[in-house]
């Protein structure tokens, strides 16, 4: 069987609103909304800043699985918008909850303690980014802090 290839498409962080809203245990979980406030993204095809009023509104489970849905709109350094949503998994939640009041994990070995793997979508009319519309992606992610950063790879 053929194994994917990938190829680096950016280095994503969104600053995140503090704290996060709190909506409680609903029938598909425990419900948080984290307002994104700001970021940048960088890579060797685009760059640029996330801009405020996105977030993600995600639920967790009575396991500490975290279940991402997150949506954002980026503005690349030559002016183009590029809406990006993704779903995801983060677990165990409280090891990413000790590694964000770090500001992140310490080494690589308590990097590895945690799942943070999501799936971006992008959408853009910009005809110089449309190749982002017909792509599939995967995104390995941390948490730092106030924010969460991502290692986003094209599957090609």
């Amino acid at each position: 069987m053929r194994q994917p290839e990938t190829r680096h498409l950016c280095r994503y962080r969104a600053k995140l609103a503090s704290p996060q809203q709190q909506v409680g245990e609903a029938h598909f979980g425990r419900r948080m909304i984290a307002q994104v406030i700001g970021g940048d993204f960088e890579g060797e095809r685009l760059r640029g800043k996330v801009l405020p009023g996105g977030g993600d509104w995600a639920t967790i489970d009575g396991s500490g699985t975290l279940r991402l849905d997150a949506r954002a709109t980026l503005e690349t350094d030559d002016g183009a918008q590029i809406y990006v949503n993704y779903r995801g998994v983060l677990r165990p939640l409280a090891v990413a909850q000790a590694h964000a009041i770090k500001g992140g994990p310490s080494s690589e070995a308590e990097a590895r303690e945690l799942y943070f793997r999501t799936t971006p979508i992008f959408e853009t009319g910009d005809a110089r980014y449309q190749w982002l519309n017909d792509i599939v992606s995967v995104a390995l992610g941390s948490t730092l802090g106030d924010a969460v950063e991502y290692e986003v790879f094209e599957v090609l």
